[in-house]
């Protein structure tokens, strides 16, 4: 597992639920996003309207749940998981996606700013339906199956890009990590039991049971007391900590 390098250890993840509050992020998932997630549906002609992105998908009428039958508002999530995304499209659709999040879950990332993150780099925000689990992959390299070996080498995996700061929202959505021998195994698959965490996106990670909800990943910089309070290596990371100039000016703002 390439996992977070921490005091010259290994770890497959690092928990930040010593930084924020398990009862908070349960508002989040049981109130505010459903209450917001209404506030995008009953907008979604006006942002439409203003988004070639979602004009291009909202016609084709793709599913992001496929052959599914009977998931209510399907086309609404769809929208919502791929536009309230800064990872899809050119310049400009980044940053239409940043706005719609700022609109839309601004309390979300007045939390994170105030607790955890200094700089946000790309973000998104999913809304899983049941019976929908997220399949398990890896990010990155030229063969995120793993049926060609394991691309690019291990010190491409040890950049700060490689590293996703997660959160969920409840007990009913989960995520696993696991090396190469998990990719089919699932005994060999690791829970992420927090709430917040932050994992190398180049191992395998996903779920294979029921698994639904919010959540969301970042790629941010996280606040140096919590690099410091676990001891986190990040010798490999030096454009995004400290932040260099340029790297600020990528920066969600």
């Amino acid at each position: 597992m390439y996992g977070i390098i921490t005091d010259k250890k290994i770890e497959p993840f690092i928990s930040l639920d010593d930084y924020i509050s398990i009862g908070q992020m349960n508002y989040f998932e049981n109130e505010y996003f459903p209450k917001q997630f209404d506030k995008f549906c009953y907008n979604l002609p006006k942002i439409i309207s203003k988004s070639k992105q979602a004009t291009e998908h909202w016609n084709q009428q793709i599913s992001i749940y496929g052959e599914v039958k009977k998931v209510p508002h399907t086309e609404p999530v769809y929208l919502f998981n791929k536009l309230m995304s800064t990872y899809y499209g050119d310049w400009i659709e980044r940053e239409e996606g940043w706005k719609l999040i700022e609109t839309y879950i601004p309390e979300f990332v007045e939390y994170l700013k105030d607790n955890v993150v200094d700089y946000f780099y790309d973000f998104f925000i999913k809304y899983e339906i049941k019976g929908n689990p997220m399949i398990f992959h890896r990010d990155f390299g030229a063969d995120t199956s793993g049926e060609k070996g394991i691309e690019p080498d291990e010190e491409e995996y040890r950049s700060s890009s490689a590293v996703w700061t997660w959160f969920r929202f409840s007990d009913s959505k989960k995520l696993y990590v696991s090396d190469f021998d998990g990719k089919d195994d699932v005994s060999k698959r690791i829970p992420l039991d927090a709430y917040g965490a932050m994992f190398n996106g180049r191992d395998y990670h996903g779920c294979y049971d029921d698994s639904y909800g919010y959540s969301s990943r970042i790629y941010a910089t996280l606040k140096q007391k919590i690099i410091d309070d676990n001891n986190i290596d990040v010798s490999n990371w030096d454009e995004t900590y400290p932040p260099k100039d340029f790297m600020k000016e990528l920066c969600l703002k």
